[in-house]
């Protein structure tokens, strides 16, 4: 083949991982020079090559760019903005330090970035577009308000189980995993299933509305018993309600 005749030296045979040969990095940062590798949408632990201009096409269309003239004017979704990115990141920092008592470390003092994985499963292929950073700096903030929720979240099934019990209505749609819904599977006896996809479920719901409801969900659990959220300083995975 191609790469036996003109690159040999990939298949050298090694005990080590095969990512860690030497021939094998000289030819992934080849291509790197003209290909993004990134994960596929649904499928993780598969990789796609894609072309460095497309890519880049892409995501200056997402964020509206001219892709001619390379002038930003934004969408409905996007907005440019007139300063660098350590102007907005020091205005984060301040907030967090003055209101809530959260000291950003150096390592997060940044913006989480904007990548696309390929939708391959899709006819034509689209792109998922994700803005996230391993380091941002509202990382730690983060932890704390998806903890926070996590606690809401068991109440209100409580909550939402209670009037199962009375009513026999289930109003509690939600689930942690795919292998909780497996589960629920063996329990029941389905004879026919129907799967449906919602490309624009989310996006299309109003965002005044959603958090009117998130306000209401809220106001229904909290109470004088149940008046602060305590988050353990060493375990964030562990909170509850408290009184004071």
């Amino acid at each position: 083949g191609f790469y036996n005749d003109n690159h040999p030296h990939v298949f050298e045979q090694t005990e080590d991982n095969v990512l860690e040969r030497e021939g094998v990095k000289e030819e992934l940062k080849r291509l790197q020079k003209f290909y993004i590798i990134c994960t596929i949408d649904k499928a993780s632990n598969n990789f796609a090559f894609i072309c460095k201009k497309f890519y880049v096409i892409t995501l200056l269309k997402e964020l509206g760019f001219d892709t001619d003239t390379l002038e930003c004017t934004g969408n409905k979704t996007y907005s440019p903005l007139p300063n660098d990115p350590d102007f907005y990141v020091e205005q984060i920092a301040s907030t967090l330090r003055d209101k809530y008592s959260i000291t950003i470390d150096d390592q997060n003092m940044c913006l989480p970035r904007l990548f696309w994985n390929p939708k391959l499963h899709k006819n034509p292929y689209k792109a998922r577009f994700i803005a996230g950073a391993r380091s941002c700096a509202t990382k730690q903030l983060n932890i704390l308000v998806n903890c926070s929720l996590k606690l809401l979240r068991e109440y209100f099934k409580n909550y939402c189980q209670t009037i199962y019990n009375n009513s026999g209505v289930n109003v509690f749609w939600s689930i942690d995993s795919s292998a909780q819904f497996l589960e629920s599977l063996q329990s029941s006896e389905a004879f026919n299933l129907q799967i449906y996809d919602f490309t624009t479920l989310y996006t299309n719901l109003d965002l005044k509305e959603v958090d009117d409801m998130i306000g209401e969900v809220i106001d229904l659990i909290f109470s004088e018993r149940n008046k602060y959220i305590n988050i353990c300083k060493y375990d964030t995975n562990k909170c509850f309600f408290a009184k004071k």
